[in-house]
């Protein structure tokens, strides 16, 4: 039987309150007897289905309204181009518009990302580990998914560059953005000689760089870090490294760098701070108005790089029972993900961070993190515990939801007819009783789902959540429709 997958209480930022921020808080009701709160939402979700088949504006949308009229704060990644305006929507219908801050060359904000961790006061912020960790998850965003098997010597080789370029300018409290990180390594000697010559150390950026450092190191750990960099970039890097080995290195930073270095992404990564995501705590959303269709990859790098350290605000700080949840919104997540995905949706929950990924099927996982980290496919399907199955015509994807739904006891019955021997009586009729297991669900199902539109404007799904017995289901399962606009946007 179908029910009306529909909104709980209509709240609105006004009266939206911190107690309806409590994990047992109805976000939206299944039927009669089921609900699906803010706990269920902070321990992940899921939702597959085909292109048309109502993801979007079904499910999707029904969830993004609930979290927004609870008040929740929270990023939203865009891979299409109608995403951002889809959002303002859903923002003016919810009474939030004053919310909302859209992230755009247009907007005026800029996101200075390294200059961000760098300044960050919450524990484990201004980490030089932690910043080259960051800069390499931005840039390695897709380029994993064909899977290179780079010789782990030059990732090290680059992470030295980068660690020894960040901790020059953070020792002389200098601002940091990739542009910095440009101009230190670009001054860097090429030679011994050259190290060594008092006309270079007298116009070297670089120098002026580590004498700036030199001047305000105080602590011995600094110290110690100073004379590290300073052998690097004095000593190693002109005198110990042949040409070839140098020039690699520096070339795999440059042309990962090279798109932030021109044009509207320099301006907005490189040149200021405007907006930080730990705004998301105190209720924005911030939409990150730099579709993929319209900004390709490096659509793709900016926004990795904006959820890179959404997640590391949200870990960082502590968020008990009085904290506003937040969200992270991806429609077409597989353009998104990165190779420690799991790692944040484990312990999402704990810090009321709610992750809502949409995509066509599990195939766009893969095809995104690569044949060589399957396993986190795995991780990330495994982890999620709400899972909505639309309309869909990939067989993997829906054998899979048949496996995980998986089977049951069922008594089945038969009947025979048989005749006996002439003149002994007539037809004998019998039935059979037998016990099988059987699918709850069979994977053909899945594509008869309707997906929305004239007359009934319905979106049929299949919801699962894993340890969850649905009243009005059948054991973690329940059959759903979603009633969509009548101007469907999307």
């Amino acid at each position: 039987m179908l029910r009306l997958f529909r909104p709980a209480a209509d709240l609105s930022p006004r009266n939206s309150t911190p107690k309806s921020w409590s994990l047992d808080h109805t976000l939206l009701r299944l039927g009669k007897h089921d609900v699906w709160t803010t706990r269920d939402a902070c321990a992940c979700t899921l939702i597959f289905g085909d292109t048309g088949s109502g993801k979007t504006s079904g499910s999707g949308e029904h969830i993004a309204m609930a979290m927004l009229r609870a008040g929740f704060g929270g990023l939203v990644l865009c891979a299409k181009a109608d995403e951002p305006e889809r959002w303002r929507r859903y923002l003016r219908e919810a009474g939030r518009e004053g919310d909302l801050v859209v992230f755009s060359p247009e907007s005026g904000h800029r996101f200075n990302f390294l200059e961000h961790e760098r300044t960050r006061t919450s524990r484990g912020g201004g980490q030089t580990e932690n910043l080259v960790e960051l800069f390499l998850t931005a840039m390695s965003v897709n380029i994993h998914g064909g899977g290179s098997h780079q010789d782990p010597f030059w990732e090290r080789a680059v992470r030295q560059l980068l660690r020894n370029a960040i901790d020059a300018l953070r020792l002389a409290d200098e601002p940091l953005s990739i542009s910095a990180l440009r101009n230190v390594i670009g001054a860097a000697p090429l030679t011994a000689e050259q190290a060594d010559d008092d006309a270079w150390r007298a116009s070297s950026t670089l120098m002026a760089t580590l004498n700036a450092a030199y001047e305000r190191c105080g602590s011995e750990r600094d110290r110690g870090d100073l004379a590290a960099t300073s052998a690097y970039f004095l000593e190693e890097f002109p005198g110990v490294m042949d040409s070839k080995t140098r020039g690699n290195i520096v070339s795999t930073f440059t042309t990962m760098a090279d798109g932030f270095l021109r044009g509207s992404l320099r301006e907005l990564f490189c040149t200021g701070l405007t907006v930080r995501p730990e705004e998301t705590f105190e209720g924005r959303v911030i939409v990150l108005d730099l579709p993929i269709k319209q900004f390709l990859q490096l659509g793709a790098q900016a926004q990795v790089i904006w959820k890179a350290c959404w997640q590391r605000a949200v870990e960082s700080v502590p968020r008990g029972p009085g904290s506003r949840p937040v969200f992270l919104w991806a429609d077409e997540a597989q353009y998104f993900l990165s190779p420690r995905e799991p790692e944040f949706l484990q312990t999402a929950r704990e810090q009321r961070a709610c992750c809502v990924y949409l995509t066509q099927s599990i195939a766009n996982y893969h095809h995104a993190l690569g044949a060589r980290r399957s396993a986190g496919v795995d991780s990330l399907l495994g982890v999620a515990k709400t899972k909505i199955f639309h309309c869909n015509a990939d067989t993997q994807t829906n054998e899979w939801a048949e496996q995980l739904i998986s089977d049951r006891w069922q008594v089945l019955t038969s009947e025979g007819l048989s005749e006996m021997i002439a003149g002994e009586g007539g037809p004998q009729r019998s039935i059979n009783f037998s016990r099988q297991r059987q699918s709850r669900i069979l994977s053909s199902e899945f594509g008869d789902l309707r997906c929305g539109g004239p007359p009934d404007y319905l979106v049929e799904a299949v919801l699962f959540e894993s340890g969850r017995r649905f009243r009005g289901g059948d054991g973690n399962i329940i059959r759903i429709a979603f009633k969509q606009r009548r101007t469907p946007q999307g």
